[in-house]
């Protein structure tokens, strides 16, 4: 039994409440705790972007545990911090690292994450400890406040002009943000464009990646235009060794598929409705794909899998670490729909491989376009079905125009000698090196399918919120919760 829309406004302000309390008794560590909360609930369903109120316990929150501030702050324009929350090498660290030490920039890389015992982590630490000329300094102060206080001393410590934020929605950082010197710069890379994030009363500059992203800053969040940094990038190799493929693909044209599952799930189905038109129809063409695992998509894939007997044709092949090989390897990309990725549309696009891409007539965040079509301006997906397919017939069936496709979407995208000169240019001028385009959005058909996970139950958020929001609120608050969650036990006992 799922939660509706109400309900889930009305969890996120007891939640909101909670932290508020929290703050003025004093409890800054269990405040920050119920900010989570709240930010995972409204960047699920992002009925909201931003929240005015969430920024200012953030704002006291530093306040209150940053004490000791430099008076008499003197910037190095050569000198900038690098803050990352994500420590993975494909996601936007080592392009910006690499293309700041080149231009002679001076560098302290900074991050509270033990990325050193993570898989992804290992990796991307060899690769920055080889970077020449950055300083690395990883945070471990377990002191909720002594960190807090550590990460302010490191930034200001190190005298930088500008601050670039490669962060989560509820970053760490955060709140020292909040008490750090005017004089320095604050960039937030916009990487999670699409979601609820905070602190957007903070940041100077919101460098976004694409239209889509741009827009919702601008319409939703609050973000004046000139505040917008359009800076497109490129993925980079992480040396994951490739782990290779199922041994009944050998010999066959591979389509590669994958990312989180939740994008190819809706009411009208269309993802899965044209993977098996193509397997239908291509009786030699062996279809991967690559998700998170957990039960409920498992399921679905294998539900999917039996019902069209299609047991030696489609493989799940999990979770890869080596998703740069994957790429490299296939022969086809498949995004997916209605939703895609504009990360594994690059990982494509660098590796030369042709893209198929379904998206709903009036999608207006077709991300295949606006994340490829930098240096060359064509169609890539398709909003008719039938189209979609004869342009899938043509890659199955003709290698010469399958490698002029791929070619041709690679010289598209964004070269890494671009980026590096635009992203100093931003840096040095505060002015977008690439046009900021404002797109109409249809924030209805968004909120809509953002809602849809809660339908198909990917996350069961009524359990969530009951383990976070004190029971007396619930039967006051949110009778009609309590009684779905009191069906819910009995059915579920009734199955025992």
């Amino acid at each position: 039994m799922r939660m509706s829309l109400r309900e889930i406004k009305k969890a996120y302000d007891l939640l909101k409440g909670y932290a508020r309390k929290s703050l003025d008794a004093g409890r800054f560590e269990e405040a920050q705790g119920y900010i989570h909360n709240c930010v995972i609930l409204a960047s699920q369903f992002n009925w909201i972007y931003t929240d005015a109120e969430l920024n200012a316990i953030e704002r006291e929150i530093g306040k209150a545990l940053v004490t000791k501030r430099v008076e008499d702050y003197c910037a190095d324009e050569e000198r900038v911090v690098f803050f990352d929350d994500h420590c993975v090498t494909f996601i936007l660290a080592i392009q910006y690292l690499e293309a700041l030490v080149k231009a002679g920039k001076k560098v302290r890389f900074v991050t509270c994450r033990p990325y050193h015992k993570k898989d992804n982590g290992i990796i991307f630490s060899n690769y920055i400890t080889k970077i020449k000329g950055l300083e690395i300094v990883r945070i471990d102060e377990p002191d909720f406040g002594l960190r807090k206080q550590k990460i302010y001393d490191t930034i200001v410590g190190f005298k930088p002009s500008k601050l670039l934020l490669h962060i989560e929605t509820d970053s760490v950082v955060l709140p020292v943000l909040y008490t750090l010197p005017k004089q320095i710069t604050k960039y937030l890379i916009n990487l999670q464009d699409q979601t609820f994030w905070l602190g957007k009363d903070v940041f100077d500059y919101s460098i976004e990646f694409r239209p889509f992203g741009a827009s919702i800053s601008l319409e939703r969040r609050g973000l004046k235009k000139e505040q917008l940094l359009m800076l497109p990038f490129y993925p980079v190799y992480d040396k994951n060794p490739f782990e290779g493929f199922p041994k009944e693909a050998e010999g066959h044209v591979t389509i590669f598929s994958g990312g989180d599952l939740y994008k190819t799930l809706d009411t009208q189905g269309a993802y899965w409705r044209l993977v098996k038109r193509i397997l239908d129809v291509h009786p030699d063409v062996r279809f991967l794909f690559a998700t998170k695992n957990n039960p409920f998509g498992r399921k679905v894939i294998d539900d999917f899998v039996v019902s069209n007997h299609f047991e030696d044709r489609f493989f799940y092949i999990g979770f890869r670490k080596d998703i740069f090989e994957v790429l490299r390897h296939c022969d086809i990309y498949m995004g997916t729909s209605p939703t895609s990725g504009s990360l594994m549309s690059q990982l494509a696009a660098i590796n030369a491989k042709p893209i198929l891409q379904y998206y709903y007539p009036g999608t207006p965040d077709d991300e295949t376009e606006q994340a490829l079509c930098i240096n060359d301006q064509f169609p890539i997906s398709f909003h008719d079905e039938d189209a979609f397919m004869q342009e899938a017939d043509q890659l199955i069936k003709d290698t010469n125009y399958r490698k002029a496709q791929g070619e041709r979407i690679q010289k598209a995208m964004i070269q890494p000698e671009q980026f590096d000169k635009a992203l100093i240019q931003l840096l040095e001028t505060n002015e977008s090196p690439f046009p900021v385009e404002i797109r109409d959005v249809n924030h209805h058909l968004i909120g809509e399918r953002w809602y849809e996970q809660e339908k198909h139950g990917f996350t069961n958020n009524m359990s969530y919120v009951y383990s976070r929001i004190r029971k007396n609120d619930i039967l006051r608050f949110i009778p009609s919760l309590y009684v779905k969650k009191q069906i819910e036990t009995i059915k579920n006992l009734w199955k025992k």
